[in-house]
């Protein structure tokens, strides 16, 4: 259990998506899809709220590429290392297809482009479509369009900041989803209201120790495992899958070759970035605080379509890219 003074006491900077650095039950996930709201609008009022078991983790972001197996046709999603701020072979040959003058490698691109994800705790409030989740605290899987909308309560242009995720000082999220073509749209989604206290079986909370022991116990009763989300590094299965697939998908092993050279020039003068964590103690006040005291800053990343060069993670486990960048 992480530090437990901090949950309400929570620091913004620490859900602003950082540039670099177990399996679940359906029923954890919360999709307002479209198609089950009225007149194919999903409506709903929900609170993002902070992780109980560690509130510095309270929003997971995590760059992945869906990948499809030639031979087989099978299709999987696999966490890119560029997450962490290390080097992934799966940017670099999307980068050396995009930037190709062949119409045919441009096309094939697309094949490790890069996506994101983000996860958080939320509690839904009101939800007229399905009122049996009134009250229930679920998992919320959410892309970069609503993650802008958490940042810019964070670090507004105008007015006073908001932490979404403070437990008294938090705003509700008006959830709107209406299909735009194939997509679902977010467009309408917004904060709304004032800023106010989590609200527990009908009750606003307050924050006294009583308060504080009455939310506690409520997060208690949500999923447990948001951190089972985060980028996690290949192991030598994965590795293996994943560089079988690019053999199998990429037909010019020169360009390949010219990735790998480029990778092996540019991280001999790169400097090892180690992505830091820290441990928090296990008292039952702790954790309120722990957020407030976090100094790690969060900015979005958005550069995927700008062509950086890689750098190395430091790292030396028989799992790592280097290992596949010297198999390939």
């Amino acid at each position: 259990m992480s530090n437990l003074n901090d949950i309400f006491n929570l620091d913004g900077d620490m859900f602003v998506t950082k540039t670099k650095s177990g399996e679940s039950k359906d029923l954890e996930f919360y999709k307002p899809y479209p198609e089950d709201g009225k007149d194919g609008v999903y409506k709903s009022l929900i609170r993002f709220i902070p992780n109980v078991v560690d509130p510095k983790k309270s929003k997971i972001h995590k760059y992945y590429v869906y990948l499809n197996d030639p031979q087989s046709g099978d299709g999987f999603s696999v966490d890119c290392p560029s997450t962490v701020g290390k080097k992934s072979i799966l940017k670099d040959i999307f980068w050396k297809l995009k930037n190709s003058h062949s119409a045919a490698d441009q096309e094939l691109a697309k094949k490790f482009s890069r996506k994101e994800d983000y996860y958080s705790l939320i509690q839904i409030v009101q939800d007229k479509n399905k009122p049996e989740l009134d009250g229930k605290i679920m998992i919320w899987k959410f892309g970069k369009k609503i993650n802008d909308m958490i940042e810019a309560q964070l670090k507004p242009e105008y007015g006073d900041p908001c932490n979404p995720y403070d437990l008294f000082e938090g705003r509700l999220f008006g959830v709107s989803v209406r299909k735009v073509g194939e997509w679902n749209n977010y467009d309408l989604c917004q904060f709304v209201g004032e800023k106010g206290a989590i609200m527990v079986e009908g009750n606003k909370m307050e924050k006294n120790q009583d308060g504080m022991n009455k939310v506690l116990e409520y997060l208690k009763t949500g999923p447990q495992n948001l951190g089972s989300f985060e980028y996690k590094d290949w192991d030598d299965s994965l590795t293996e899958k994943v560089m079988n697939i690019i053999r199998s998908t990429v037909p010019d092993g020169r360009l390949i070759n010219d990735i790998v050279s480029g990778i092996s020039t540019s991280s001999s003068t790169s400097t090892p970035s180690p992505f830091k964590q820290e441990k928090s103690a296990n008292e039952s006040l702790d954790l309120y605080a722990e957020v407030t005291s976090s100094s790690s800053s969060m900015k979005p990343n958005n550069d995927f379509m700008k062509s950086d060069a890689p750098k190395s993670s430091g790292s030396s486990s028989s799992s790592s890219l280097e290992d596949l960048y010297a198999d390939l």
